[in-house]
């Protein structure tokens, strides 16, 4: 059966208390230099900085009481991980995060402070797949993909419903791609809410695993490499059977950005726009750099999708951009 538009507002009643409803930010800046009318939908403001406590919660709301007090385990990059851990610990029950050993200390210590169990489970997110899928058979735990579950890509569509709620005019969403379940989630709602919307997907230029998959027209494989986006990061489970089918559906353009892209975009939402975007989310800006003139729509909204980055990091890349013209300013 598959995921409705019904299946998204009952999700968004249902999620509520958990996630909020999150601020579409005008972006001054952005629209006099590109020309265009931009949007922010500021999930960076979600109780744990990113989108994907809308998932998370829908998730494993729609579990049974036995299946709660059971547990849940999750591979994560950082942000789905956080997000199972802030529910688990409102409700109450077990939850054990499995990430590769390329995840950013920030967010593991993100995690660890929700008083879950971290276990560094591979070198890599599809190792970390594999041993999260294990052990949750070992123990008992549910399994919550981060992209792949009929719930999680519920609770993500929650986004479409609010940001074209706030600014109907829109006729452009720019979203970041990676395991494709926010995509999946707002391809339904916004397809669903305004047709003629243009859904566009970015990703980092290294080991976009969506975004070759719909260029081949098949699942591919691909080499996990470091990333400013590192949320981004990783392979797509040969066993998908929502996400990529979705994606294929729905992404009307995709595109990818390189790695001084995402840092310049990083510091320039730091600095014009007064936001902490970490590599992932500043994706979508880096596409208007790069691809404005392949991007349809005068009024386009971007998902700002996480502010998880150390700190350190992201004063070294606006340091790195900027200081010059601090020091003259």
């Amino acid at each position: 059966m598959g995921i409705t538009l019904e299946d998204i507002r009952v999700a968004r009643k249902r999620i509520q208390g958990i996630a909020i409803q999150t601020p579409l930010k005008p972006a001054y800046s952005l629209s006099d230099k590109t020309g265009r009318n931009i949007w922010l939908k500021m999930e960076t403001m979600q109780p744990t900085g990113a989108f994907k406590l809308r998932g998370a919660a829908n998730a494993i709301l729609q579990l049974s009481p036995a299946q709660q007090q059971a547990g849940v385990v999750p591979m994560s990059t950082g942000n789905h991980g956080k997000a199972i851990a802030y529910v688990a610990k409102k409700l109450g029950i077990r939850a054990v995060i499995c990430i590769s050993e390329q995840v950013p200390q920030v967010k593991i210590e993100g995690m660890k402070k929700l008083g879950v169990e971290v276990r560094i489970a591979g070198k890599d997110q599809d190792e970390a797949d594999i041993q999260a899928r294990a052990m949750a058979e070992a123990e008992g735990l549910r399994f919550i993909s981060a992209f792949d579950d009929a719930g999680v890509i519920a609770g993500q569509g929650t986004v479409a419903l609010e940001i074209l709620e706030q600014e109907p005019s829109l006729d452009t969403l720019i979203i970041p791609l990676s395991g494709g379940g926010l995509m999946a989630g707002m391809g339904i709602a916004a397809k669903a809410l305004k047709p003629e919307v243009k859904l566009i997907g970015v990703s980092m230029e290294e080991g976009a695993a969506m975004h070759l998959s719909i260029q081949a027209g098949h699942l591919v494989e691909v080499n996990e490499q470091p990333s400013l986006a590192d949320a981004l990061t990783g392979g797509i489970p040969p066993d998908n059977r929502f996400s990529f089918p979705l994606c294929q559906q729905y992404v009307d353009r995709s595109f990818l950005v390189s790695e001084d892209s995402i840092a310049k975009a990083m510091a320039y939402a730091l600095r014009w726009e007064r936001i902490v975007l970490e590599g992932g989310a500043a994706t979508s800006i880096a596409c208007l750099e790069e691809h404005l003139e392949q991007i349809p729509g005068q009024n386009i909204g971007l998902v700002c999708t996480g502010d998880n980055v150390a700190i350190t990091k992201l004063m070294d890349l606006y340091h790195q951009h900027f200081s010059q013209v601090d020091s003259t300013s």
